[in-house]
């Protein structure tokens, strides 16, 4: 039996599909489910996780699991459907699987695996639709360019037909959890630069400072003193941004926890932060980290996972606190 809350954002986008883009229909999903290998109890389960998260209200029977869209769920749907229909963020994704694929093919001692065969596994998917020949020719062409992999070409296809990782691409993978953009990115510079903003603890509490810019960690910077009693939340965020690039976020998605953290390290160093701007940022962040700590988002690695669960605990943690 499959499991349920890996298969929540396609039942999502059937309610949204039968529901025609609306908040006001009840639709059943036991059929659906169904057809995804789910039985009833794994139908209930993604009904609780849609209403728990917002993304829709359970309207459910004794015997019958119906969702009515909300809409934080027909936003989430219309996400989805964007992203998968960009071309710059399939091609990327289809990189960053592929060479984890090739990664996970060295690790079971397979020798030149046949690039083809990657087509055929559960990680070649992005958003729900499957990389097709053409997206996957492509990945293993660009890997092979920046030397990620190696292995042998033929005439009738982009990219090899048979190739296994580099020790590069390794790096990739351990360094960057195979995310491709940032592992170059980084490689251009003499360290991990982060051309996100990021925090900077300096100190320990109650006397933590924090920075907040757009450069290196590593740099000197001007540092505001953290408002007595939100160091751990303070802390929380540098964790979150350090941990950003093996989450498996989108770009978007990525820059979006990035926007809302800045709001929140924003308010942290005021003498007043404003509670009401805070609670709208962590819930912004949360938003993206609770499916991914709860296993509902296809690809994302186990460690990814429990990155993303540990740091939703810390921060609901420090928020509490």
């Amino acid at each position: 039996m499959s499991e349920p809350l890996s298969h929540l954002d396609r039942v999502l986008e059937f309610v949204y599909d039968e529901s025609g883009g609306g908040t006001s229909a009840s639709v059943p999903i036991a059929p659906y489910a169904a057809i995804l290998g789910l039985d009833i109890q794994g139908a209930y389960t993604i009904a609780w996780a849609c209403t728990d998260a917002g993304l829709a209200l359970s309207t459910s029977s004794l015997s019958d699991p119906r969702l009515r869209m909300t809409p934080a769920g027909l936003e989430r749907v219309l996400d989805r459907k964007r992203r998968r229909s960009d071309p710059a963020q399939r091609s990327a994704a289809c990189r960053t699987e592929l060479l984890r694929w090739f990664y996970r093919q060295q690790l079971d001692g397979v020798h030149l695996p046949v690039t083809g065969e990657f087509a055929d596994t559960i990680d070649a998917f992005y958003e729900g639709t499957k990389f097709t020949d053409m997206e996957i020719q492509l990945a293993a062409e660009y890997l092979t360019h920046k030397s990620l992999i190696a292995g042998v070409a033929v005439a009738e296809m982009r990219g090899p037909v048979r190739a296994e990782i580099t020790h590069k691409g390794i790096d990739c993978v351990t360094e960057s959890s195979g995310d491709v953009s940032v592992f170059l990115r980084d490689q251009r510079g003499s360290g991990p630069q982060h051309t996100y903003h990021g925090p900077y603890i300096q100190g320990d509490a109650p006397n933590a400072q924090m920075a907040w810019n757009s450069s290196n960690f590593s740099q000197k910077q001007d540092s505001s003193p953290t408002t007595p009693g939100f160091e751990p939340l303070a802390e929380a965020l540098a964790d979150l941004i350090r941990s950003l690039p093996m989450l498996g976020l989108s770009d978007t998605d990525r820059q979006d926890v990035i926007d809302a953290a800045d709001e929140v390290a924003a308010e942290v160093v005021r003498d007043q932060p404003n509670q009401g701007r805070l609670r709208r940022s962590v819930a912004a962040i949360r938003h993206y980290l609770a499916p991914i700590a709860a296993g509902a988002v296809v690809g994302v690695s186990d460690q990814a996972r429990v990155e993303a669960a540990e740091l939703v605990d810390k921060i609901a943690s420090a928020v509490s606190g």
